[in-house]
C-alpha cells in the first residue's frame, strides 16, 4: 500500500486565507494550483480547509460573469472543491455558461484551449464543435513531437507547452496519450537542459510527465529534485510578492516540487505555517552550468577563430562541484554529449 497524502487545514489556510486578497488573480492562480495538484495526485483534504473556499465557491458564478476571461482559472477550481466534497451545483452552472458565451473561441492557443477542453470534458462529453477542435489539436500536436531536435535549444515557453500538453492530454496520468508519436525523446532533452540549468520546476513538471507515461526518471534527476526540496525557504517575515512578483516569491516551485515528491509517495507539503503568512524563496546561486555553456558557445561563435574545442574548454573551467554535476547529468541520459553538443552549435 502506498503513503496516504493528506492537505492539511494549516497548509490550505496559508494559500485560502493568508496570502492573498479573496477572489484576486494571485488568489485563483495559487490556490487553483494547490486544488489541482492535491485532487490530481489524490491527496485527502481536510474537510475544514474546503469549507476555506465557501465564499469563493458561492460566488463564483457572479465572478466568471464579471472576468469570463478568467474562466479557465474559476471553473477547474470549482470542480475540484466540489470532488472534494464541496455540495453544490456551480460546476454545471458554469459550465453552461461558458458554453453559451463561446468562451473556448476567444482562446488563441492551441495549449490554452486544449486546457479548456480537457475542463469541459470533465463535466459532460464535448460537443460537436468541441470535438472538432480537439481533433485537431491532436494532429498539431503530433506534429510538435515528432522533431526531438526541436528541444535541443532552449526555449522555455515551448518546453512548459509541451508539458501541460501532456498534462492535458493524459488526464494527469488518469488516461493512455491519444498521439501517434511517443513525446518521450523530447522530454528527455527537455529534462537534462533543465537539470543543467538548475530548474527545478521544469525538470519537476518533466520528471510528472515522465510518470503519467509510464517512464523511467533517471536516478540523478529524481537525486537533484529530492535535494533541491531543502533549497526551497519559508519565510514570515515581510509582505508577500506573489504572482504579481514572481522573481520575488517561489510559491509556484514550491507547490510544483512538493507535488513530484507526492507522485513519488515520498510525502508532501510537510511544513507547517501556524497560522501565519508564508513567503516562499530560493537563496541566490551562482550561474548554472548551461548558462556559462551558452556564454562560451555565444562567445565562439561570434570570434573570428572559432574553435570546436568549446565544450572542453568550458569544463576545464568548471568547479569541482560543478564538475561533479555535470558529469552525473550527462551520465544520467544516453545522449547527453549529442544534446550538450547541439545546444552548443557544434553539430
Amino acid at each position: 500500500l502506498g503513503l496516504v497524502l493528506y492537505l492539511s487545514f494549516d497548509t490550505v489556510e496559508a494559500f485560502a486565507v493568508k496570502r492573498n486578497p479573496d477572489m484576486s488573480f494571485p488568489f485563483l492562480k495559487e490556490n487553483g494550483e494547490l486544488l489541482s495538484i492535491a485532487l490530481n495526485l489524490g491527496f485527502l483534504i481536510d474537510p475544514r480547509a474546503v469549507n476555506l473556499y465557501r465564499d469563493f465557491y458561492e460566488n463564483a458564478y457572479t465572478l466568471i460573469s464579471c472576468y469570463p476571461q478568467y474562466y479557465r482559472f474559476i471553473l477547474p477550481m470549482v470542480l475540484d472543491l466540489e470532488a472534494a466534497g464541496m455540495a453544490g451545483e456551480q460546476g454545471r452552472k458554469i459550465t453552461e455558461f461558458v458554453r453559451q458565451k463561446d468562451l473556448l473561441s476567444f482562446d488563441t492557443s492551441d495549449v490554452r484551449r486544449l486546457e479548456a477542453i480537457s475542463i469541459l470534458k470533465r463535466t459532460t462529453s464535448l460537443l460537436e464543435d468541441e470535438n472538432a477542435i480537439y481533433l485537431s489539436i491532436l494532429e498539431r500536436v503530433d506534429s510538435l513531437i515528432a522533431n526531438p531536435d526541436w528541444y535541443t535549444k532552449f526555449n522555455k515557453p515551448l518546453f512548459y507547452d509541451l508539458t501541460h500538453i501532456i498534462f492535458y492530454l493524459t488526464d494527469y496520468g488518469r488516461t493512455d496519450l491519444p498521439l501517434a508519436g511517443d513525446p518521450t525523446p523530447s522530454l528527455m532533452n527537455i529534462g537534462l537542459l533543465a537539470l543543467l540549468d538548475n530548474d527545478a520546476d521544469l525538470l519537476s513538471e518533466v520528471c510528472l510527465c515522465l510518470g503519467y507515461l509510464k517512464r523511467s526518471i533517471p536516478d540523478y534527476w529524481d537525486t537533484f529534485l529530492t535535494a533541491y526540496m531543502e533549497d526551497i525557504k519559508v519565510s514570515f517575515e515581510g509582505t508577500v510578492a506573489s504572482v504579481l512578483n514572481p522573481t520575488v516569491d517561489e510559491y509556484h516551485l514550491y507547490l510544483v516540487c512538493n507535488g513530484y515528491m507526492a507522485a513519488q509517495n515520498r510525502g508532501a507539503f510537510k511544513d507547517s505555517f501556524k497560522s501565519q503568512t508564508p513567503s516562499f524563496y530560493v537563496p541566490p546561486c551562482a550561474p548554472s552550468c548551461l548558462a556559462q555553456l551558452s556564454d562560451y558557445a555565444h562567445q565562439a561563435h561570434f570570434h573570428p577563430r572559432r574553435s570546436d574545442a568549446v565544450i572542453s574548454v568550458f569544463v576545464s573551467n568548471l568547479h569541482e562541484d560543478e564538475y561533479t554535476h555535470w558529469q552525473k547529468s550527462l551520465g544520467s541520459y544516453s545522449q547527453g554529449q549529442a544534446l550538450v553538443q547541439a545546444f552548443s552549435g557544434l553539430t
